[in-house]
């Protein structure tokens, strides 16, 4: 348990350590360093895992007129920095994949794979942003109570108390400024610029997620050449969350594939 100091900005982080390949676990919106509860025990057992509690989340309070989420990648990059860390895979849900993007364009060689779980990092070309709107269109208004639209309705019902830990945990953060989510609406990457890092990526979704639809996922993967595409049934946004035995066996067969 420490801190990363950084222009006056303290970036809370979690390190197992050891000389084994690195995995940097990027969470969510709804989430901070203790979501990844039910990865961590596990992956531990063959890597070294970090965790981390993104700016403006959980104990990394950004500071008084800070960049917020335009630094997620930069801060990435500066915490492998700060730990030694020459190269590293990276776990990324939902608003995490944006602070994974950036990072891997910005230096692709410090990267061995990169999981997007439930997320597209706001990957986009022309065909993308047209399937966006229109699935935007035709899905439902979004719940006002964020940790809502981030499980799926599966879950919700028939896990209660589960959905009340993740609750718990997203309530550990500090309100989102207002304007959050335009923030990050603003930081868009080209899908071409990303393919071009030819890092391997795993793109992993849900039938069930509402926030960044499966044929979002889909469409992205295939616009990246030699990336991998999952489907997991009965999950929503959180497949790290809702279905951790899926999801931990399909990113861990990803992992063993490509590590170093």
């Amino acid at each position: 348990m420490a801190f990363m100091l950084k222009d006056g900005f303290r970036l809370y982080y979690e390190d197992t350590g050891g000389n084994a390949p690195t995995l940097l676990f990027l969470h969510g919106a709804g989430g901070n360093h203790l979501s990844w509860w039910q990865q961590v025990p596990v992956f531990a057992e063959e890597y070294r895992c970090v965790t981390v509690d993104q700016r403006g989340f959980g104990q990394s309070v950004d500071v008084s007129g800070g960049p917020g989420p335009a630094a997620l990648a930069t801060d990435a990059i500066a915490l492998l920095d700060h730990l030694g860390i020459a190269r590293a895979a990276v776990v990324a849900q939902s608003m995490g994949g944006w602070a994974a993007v950036g990072a891997a364009v910005r230096s692709p060689v410090r990267f061995w794979a990169i999981v997007m779980a439930n997320t597209v990092g706001n990957l986009t070309n022309a065909e993308i942003a047209a399937l966006r709107q229109k699935l935007a269109a035709a899905s439902p208004p979004r719940p006002a109570v964020l940790w809502h639209a981030a499980l799926g309705e599966t879950f919700r019902k028939q896990q209660p108390i589960r959905a009340f830990l993740y609750a718990q945990i997203a309530g550990m953060n500090a309100p989102l400024p207002v304007d959050f989510r335009d923030q990050l609406g603003r930081l868009t990457t080209p899908v071409e610029r990303y393919a071009a890092t030819r890092v391997p990526t795993l793109f992993l979704t849900s039938d069930e997620d509402g926030l960044i639809w499966p044929e979002l996922s889909r469409k992205v993967h295939e616009h990246a050449p030699g990336s991998r595409f999952e489907r997991v049934d009965a999950a929503g946004h959180s497949t790290y969350f809702e279905r951790p035995d899926v999801f931990n066996r399909e990113v861990g067969a990803f992992l063993k594939e490509h590590r170093p």
